[in-house]
């Protein structure tokens, strides 16, 4: 079979600032609307943070905007806090229109009643949930030749990234490897290697409303490990797990099984086996439930999708790399394959995510 390199880095700050859906196919850039209003409640969730502006017309009538951020975990590690907007608070945003609502935008920028500027682009503070240096492990064995992933692991320098709309169309370009991110209407440079069955199922997609992830589950590996959000690993005797912050899923790795169990049975992730193979951890994945590699515009996966991961330690211990490949034998005519920048050892720690359901017209 032919293998397509599609040399994705799949951790563009766009999946950091955005990680949920796609900038474009929600909100348009070239769409600034300045507002201003009292601030009626400040919503520190995930995926995404929201502030909500009671704004008065000339006519006296009051329109509540609700302006969307990155989520709460994000803002967190860039000194935000659930007291940063107090109801009450006069304020004035800048931001881009909503495609779909008329009173949503993208949070850019704020101004406060006493001139404080305040920006996503901009830290706040420090990482409200970093850990001490002692707590981090730079050794590269666990145990023998054992190569030891053991720790939290993320993008390094987030907060110098920037999160507004520029950082954003950057990001998505390296993100996805294709010089300019996904748009709203373009064209979808995937859709090729979609099998007649694969072709049927991207026309019943809709990525705004069919995105897994609006309804917080988890599309793809690719996308869990392109999210800017921290994952930590643990390892065990037989057994290798990866706790990803986002959507607080945790995926666990049977090592020393040379096949998966007859009758298993589908899941969202999967079912993983992996085994060492000097410094490189192999996972092979099977049995995962019909969804999206790629949210938008959309490339669907099978049930008979099969992955297999190599996660590569340095000599340091420091950082990883990793690489995948993906078959689908009803879904693609192709092999996929792609990798990543490496991840670095981060003195922070994971905390709870606590998706919240989105809203989408």
């Amino acid at each position: 079979m032919k293998t397509l390199l599609l040399s994705l880095i799949l951790f563009g700050f766009l999946n950091s600032a955005y990680a949920h859906h796609s900038f474009g196919y929600h909100f348009d850039v070239d769409a600034e609307v300045t507002i201003a209003g009292i601030v009626k409640e400040f919503k520190f969730i995930n995926p995404h943070a929201q502030v909500l502006v009671d704004v008065t017309a000339e006519d006296g009538q009051v329109e509540t905007w609700v302006c969307e951020f990155r989520g709460a975990n994000g803002l967190a590690r860039t000194g935000w806090r659930e007291d940063t907007f107090r109801p009450g608070q006069a304020i004035e945003i800048t931001g881009f229109a909503a495609r779909r609502r008329e009173a949503e935008c993208y949070f850019e920028t704020a101004i406060m009643a006493d001139g404080t500027r305040i920006s996503q682009d901009a830290p706040l503070g420090d990482d409200l949930y970093a850990a001490s240096a002692t707590a981090v492990s730079y050794t590269s064995a666990a145990d023998g030749d054992i190569p030891n992933f053991a720790g939290v692991w993320g993008e390094a320098g987030r907060a110098a990234s920037g999160t507004g709309a520029a950082g954003m169309g950057a990001g998505m370009a390296a993100g996805m490897g294709m010089g300019r991110g996904p748009t709203l209407g373009g064209p979808n440079r995937f859709e090729y290697v979609l099998s007649a069955a694969g072709q049927r199922a991207l026309e019943a997609y809709d990525p705004i409303v069919d995105d897994p992830s609006i309804h917080c589950k988890p599309p793809s590996l690719t996308r869990l490990w392109g999210t800017g959000n921290p994952t930590e690993i643990t390892q065990e005797d037989g057994l290798f797990t990866i706790h990803h912050e986002w959507l607080d899923v945790e995926r666990k790795v049977y090592l020393g099984l040379s096949e998966h169990p007859e009758g298993t049975t589908d899941r969202v992730m999967g079912h993983s086996i992996g085994w060492y193979e000097g410094s490189t951890l192999v996972i092979d994945t099977v049995a995962y439930e019909p969804s999206v590699l790629f949210q938008f515009p959309g490339l669907p996966t099978s049930n008979q999708l099969h992955t297999v991961e190599r996660l590569t330690l340095s000599e340091d211990g420091r950082n990883f790399e990793i690489s995948w490949t993906a078959e689908d034998s009803e879904y693609f005519t192709e092999q996929l394959s792609g990798n990543s920048r490496p991840l670095q050892r981060l003195n922070t720690t994971l905390r709870p995510y606590n998706c919240t359901p989105m809203e989408v017209a």
